[in-house]
């Protein structure tokens, strides 16, 4: 996730229920209150309605200076980007469940390929329940676990640590099909199951150490007891920004179509090859099926990746603008960044549904889980005779 600076504003507070709730007395001379002020005096009287305030009065200094200490809560509006957030985030439940669920019937013979795109269900899993909206307080006290809900819950730490986790998988995907496609011979040595368990604790290692970094910049607002982004220049703001574009999304779309590039074209001088063969043989050669089957992955491989391009590639580089100071503050929360966001977010509840419609062995294989007939075969599903 990139970095940008976001205020809390109080869910279901329209400008008419504010001049009610806060009549004469908390506005300014003459009962007219200015934007700021009404804004200001709104927060307050949306706290102090849903509080018990001390015996000294509702409106005195103290009354107001022990709301603002304690956490006050606030009704969730169901708009159009948080109900479509929440079906997404359903289907991704779903569907990647039952993708952990059918590598997992097979687990004694997957192979790396299996292992990886389990574990980039898995990820895919955790970020859609983490994905669930939950209600926002009006308030946060200035307190450790005042600190703490800013740092972990507001940041939505969990869901981009699942993010990024399942990002570098889909990139170790990548590199781990050209392997097997260029050096099949030494694949066995090179990628064996140890390796590939270093790899996924890696990438979650990284992804979060990535996310940690907010708990240098998140923080409560004293004066506003709002969760906010604070940095300690514009410069450090654009320069973390950078990064973070570079390394969460730049350089593993560039390297995951690289990859596919150069495992194409390998693939490539392997089926000239076995035409060859198959030609001076008179026969169809075994090699071509092992071949014909590493285009199916390689193909249902690149639509993966294709579809996480375009569901991020726009939230990414509007996020990178705004951090950049091409794009205004009010881009923030505005329909198009609402959704954008919810673009980025069908990626992880995208996958299950291209290996039902590409591939045909998933397929079987969940007719296979709801069938009362349970067939014997448990041969890998994204690996199935693709190694040598």
């Amino acid at each position: 996730m990139l970095w940008k600076t976001i205020h809390i504003e109080p869910y279901g507070v329209t400008e008419e229920a504010t001049t009610q709730i806060l009549g004469d007395d908390l506005g300014s001379s003459g009962g007219w209150t200015t934007p700021s002020e009404e804004k200001s005096a709104s927060l307050r009287a949306v706290f102090l309605d849903s509080v018990e305030p001390p015996a000294d009065g509702f409106g005195s200094d103290n009354s107001t200076a022990w709301a603002f200490s304690r956490w006050s809560s606030q009704h969730t509006v169901w708009s159009w980007w948080l109900i479509t957030q929440m079906i997404i985030a359903m289907l991704g439940i779903v569907g990647n469940s039952m993708v952990i669920i059918v590598l997992f019937t097979r687990r004694e013979h997957s192979r790396s390929t299996d292992t990886l795109i389990g574990a980039l269900a898995a990820a895919d899993l955790l970020a859609s329940i983490f994905m669930i909206p939950l209600p926002m307080p009006l308030t946060v006290p200035s307190t450790v676990l005042g600190q703490l809900y800013c740092k972990v819950v507001y940041t939505t730490m969990l869901r981009w640590v699942s993010f990024n986790a399942s990002i570098f998988t889909l990139t170790a995907i990548a590199v781990e099909r050209y392997i097997a496609v260029a050096y099949p011979f030494h694949f066995k040595y090179l990628v064996t199951r140890k390796r590939v368990v270093v790899v996924i604790v890696a990438n979650w290692i990284v992804g979060f150490i990535i996310t940690s970094s907010d708990f240098k910049v998140v923080k409560v607002d004293t004066s506003t007891n709002h969760c906010t982004w604070t940095f300690s220049s514009n410069p450090v703001q654009m320069l973390t920004g950078v990064i973070l574009f570079l390394v969460v999304f730049v350089m593993p779309a560039l390297l995951s179509l690289t990859m596919q590039a150069m495992t194409a074209h390998a693939l490539h001088r392997q089926s000239r090859v076995f035409r060859e063969e198959g030609n001076r043989e008179g026969a169809s050669n075994p090699s071509a099926r092992h071949l014909a089957a590493r285009k199916r992955v390689l193909q249902m491989l690149f639509i993966v990746v294709l579809v996480f391009i375009v569901c991020w590639a726009p939230s990414q580089c509007a996020y990178f603008f705004y951090n950049l100071g091409l794009l205004s503050d009010s881009y923030l929360h505005s329909p198009l960044d609402n959704g954008l966001v919810v673009l980025s977010f069908l990626n992880s509840c995208g996958n299950p549904i291209i290996y039902t419609v590409r591939y045909p062995e998933f397929r079987a294989a969940i007719r296979e889980l709801f069938s009362s007939k349970k067939g014997k075969a448990r041969a890998p599903i994204f690996s199935e005779r693709t190694e040598r």
